[in-house]
């Protein structure tokens, strides 16, 4: 039997003690992160609230902002939370500087009181975070679908949500601007864009009533018009004043404005299509900024003739579009909207004379949706950033089209949610880090 080695045996007790004391140190060192990683996270949730409170009274001449920084700084990480310095050094503090008129920068400090990491001589680690909040002085125009699909509840729930919306803004008003435009088969700008705005806006979104066609190009077109957005061209990026349109729908457009000439006539005037989807015509053609129609009298269906059957004798033969076509039981067209083709794009026949209601009432909606898509366009290569709103069953790939990205759309099956949908916004618009 072989002797033991006692030699051997303490040498192997003395690397298990070196290599617990190792390991122990390694446990405690993860624990320490742990705790030190949670510190900084809520310093960091403290400074961003600061920041963001002070922002928010930059405007306001009763308060200093840096105070009321600090304030909402030590509000959010007192002294001594999470085992901190209550007091001296290493416990927290704020700072508070502004880096121009519009911005609040607050920086944290804290140091984290050592336990395990002790073993190592560490006593404190310390940890700082830093955040910018802006003041954004901002132009708002709320487009809102106003539309006969609207009618009821829905009409009730959205002039809840957009009252809420614009109360976010009370206390900026005098420098901030909000307009309001709605739109069914016409337009109206209910209320041009303006500071001081609270009151008769409000009254103007409790007056809105649904009923008629979508016609969502011409809301988006007037929006950048008498009333709307203010003309930033030639203003330096860091000086202008930030602007978003709110637009809100609950279907697809089946509507738009245009101008055409009848018997030598030119008329400004809105062409409308049916049903969600535009399977008919309206049988009459809309005036512009309302829901009022021209007579039949006055004006005929069909945007791209007369559609009027002939008396008597059908004509073997007539002039239109400048060629010579046969027109058996149809009037050649005395009417022509300036926005269409010739050939109108889409349609198999080239000429103009003889088009039948379903036709006519496709290309209404392709027409409708293409403007308003151009129109999106041109404000978003203004620097104007998009939100769009879609209720039940909505194109939301046109309405990604006209958003300035995922992240501006929303969409709810139900108008019980509009508030909420709309309230978000509203908080984003109103305050956003920067940094």
């Amino acid at each position: 039997m072989k002797k033991r080695d006692d030699g051997q045996l303490g040498a192997v007790a003395v690397i298990f003690a070196i290599s617990l004391v190792v390991l122990i140190g390694f446990v405690a060192l993860s624990i320490e992160a742990g705790r030190w990683y949670l510190v900084r996270s809520e310093l960091s949730k403290a400074v961003d609230a600061a920041a963001l409170a002070g922002a928010k009274n930059i405007s306001n001449p009763f308060l200093d902002v840096s105070t009321i920084a600090r304030e909402m700084g030590y509000e959010n990480f007192r002294t001594g939370m999470l085992g901190t310095p209550s007091s001296g050094q290493g416990s927290v503090s704020f700072t508070v500087t502004r880096p121009d008129s519009r911005k609040v920068q607050v920086t944290g400090q804290v140091s984290s009181t050592a336990v395990f990491a002790r073993l190592f001589g560490i006593q404190q680690v310390a940890t700082g975070s830093s955040g910018v909040a802006e003041k954004n002085k901002v132009e708002i125009m709320m487009v809102l679908d106003r539309s006969g699909s609207m009618s009821g509840t829905p009409i009730s729930d959205l002039k809840a949500a957009a009252r809420s919306f614009v109360s976010y803004f009370s206390d900026t008003q005098g420098e901030d601007k909000v307009g309001l435009i709605s739109f069914a088969s016409g337009v109206t700008v209910n209320y041009p864009l303006q500071t001081n705005f609270v009151s008769g806006i409000t009254a103007a979104i409790n007056g809105m009533t649904a009923t008629g066609a979508t016609n969502a190009e011409d809301a988006l077109d007037q929006a950048d018009g008498p009333g709307g957005f203010t003309d930033q061209t030639g203003i330096p990026g860091d000086l202008r004043v930030q602007q978003y349109l709110l637009f809100f729908t609950d279907g697809r457009p089946t509507a738009f404005r245009g101008t055409f000439v009848r018997n030598g006539t030119t008329y400004d005037a809105v062409a409308m299509g049916t049903g969600n989807t535009c399977t008919d015509v309206y049988d009459y053609m809309g005036y512009p900024n309302s829901e009022t129609t021209y007579s039949t009298s006055t004006l005929v269906p069909l945007p791209t003739g007369d559609g009027l059957r002939t008396s008597g004798s059908p004509l073997t033969s007539c002039l239109c579009s400048g060629c010579q076509v046969t027109c058996v039981s149809y009037r050649c067209p005395t009417t022509r909207w300036n926005i269409f083709s010739d050939p109108v794009y889409g349609l198999s026949n080239p000429l103009q004379c003889n088009r039948s209601r379903s036709e006519v009432a496709s290309y209404i909606c392709r027409t409708a949706r293409q403007m308003a898509i151009d129109h999106a366009a041109v404000l978003k290569a203004k620097g104007i950033k998009i939100y769009v709103i879609g209720l039940g069953s909505v194109d939301t790939t046109f309405l990604h089209q006209v958003a300035s990205g995922s992240e501006y759309e929303y969409y709810t099956p139900s108008s019980s949610q509009l508030q909420v949908l709309f309230n978000k916004i509203a908080k984003e618009i109103k305050l956003r880090l920067v940094q």
